[in-house]
This record gives structure tokens, sequence and C-alpha cells, in this order.
């Protein structure tokens, strides 16, 4: 089973109003608007209402991606279904200086613990649609298997494109290799 490389300048904390306008700033953002599918026009109000409510419940955990103390991103647990012990993870990591050196993979490594330990979860799950590469490796990396082709679940840029359906089950979630 593969294993993932988890950085220790990654934390996550949980999400707060006081992250609501960086929050904002990264939905507006294209690149990461148009991966995550986000429909809705962004606004600051509904991003501090939507913080707001994920806070207030048990079905949704939600996280700030911390780097070097820094909020870098967002890590969700939501759709919790206690009876079947599952949920949904998304990662996204805003700041684009913070991308592609292993803060994703550490945020959902990260995001998997608190899963498996503290939310006492059986199997997460997430949908990813196919062109999002990096997104894709990182998953298989921690150990997500393909479950489902969702055909033409996705809209990117006017474009229908598949998405696809990955799970892990808390007994293929691997352990870290630590850095050296």
């Amino acid at each position: 089973m593969p294993r993932a490389e988890v950085r220790p300048d990654v934390a996550l904390v949980p999400l707060e109003i006081a992250h609501a306008e960086r929050t904002h700033r990264w939905i507006c953002d294209p690149a990461v608007r148009d991966n995550l599918g986000v429909r809705a026009e962004p606004s600051l109000e509904r991003t501090r209402r939507w913080i707001g409510d994920a806070g207030a419940g048990d079905l949704t955990r939600a996280f700030a991606v911390m780097l070097g103390g820094a909020h870098v991103g967002n890590a969700v647990l939501d759709q919790i279904d206690r009876h079947l012990e599952k949920g949904r993870l998304s990662v996204y990591i805003g700041e684009p200086g913070a991308r592609g050196n292993g803060v994703g993979r550490s945020a959902c490594y990260r995001l998997l613990e608190e899963a498996f330990g503290p939310a006492g979860l059986r199997k997460v799950w997430l949908t990813v649609h196919v062109r999002n590469h990096a997104a894709l490796l990182t998953y298989v990396r921690l150990g997500f298997r393909i479950e489902g082709v969702l055909r033409e679940e996705f809209l990117l840029a006017g474009e229908r494109i598949d998405a696809l359906l990955m799970g892990i089950l808390r007994r293929e979630f691997p352990a870290p290799e630590r850095p050296r």
C-alpha cells in the first residue's frame, strides 16, 4: 500500500469566522472555484454564514489548513452519516505559493486522521473531476480507491466531464512516512 510523507509544518485548526476573508478570496479565484464546482456567486457574507453553520452541528467538521502558522487552505469532512459511519472529504489549498509541495497531501492525511480517530468514521469518500490530476495523485497515494465513474458529472469551463467517486476504509489508511 502506498505511504504518504506528512509535512510536520502542516496542521489543521477549527475553521472560524476569522478565516472568512481569506476563504472568500480563494473561492473567488477561478483556479480554486472551478475545481470545486462552486455554482453560486461567492460573497463574504455567504462565506461567513457557511463557516458559522459548519461549526454549529456534528455533521460537518471544518478546518483551516495551516502551514507554519499561516492559513493557506481549508479541509472539510461533511455529509457525515453516523449510522453508516462515513463522511465526505474535501480539501483545497487556496494560497498559490503553498501548492505543489505536499501541503495538500499532508492536509488530507491530517483530515483522515480526524475522520478515523475522533470522528469515529469507518469510511471516507470524495468526488474529483478527471482533469484534477494533482488531487487524483494525492488521493491514490493516500490509499483511496476508485469506486465508480460519474459520467459527465462535472461542468468545467462549460464542458461536461467525468468525475470519479473514490473511497478509503479505516483499515486501508496508511501510516505516514516521517521526514528524516
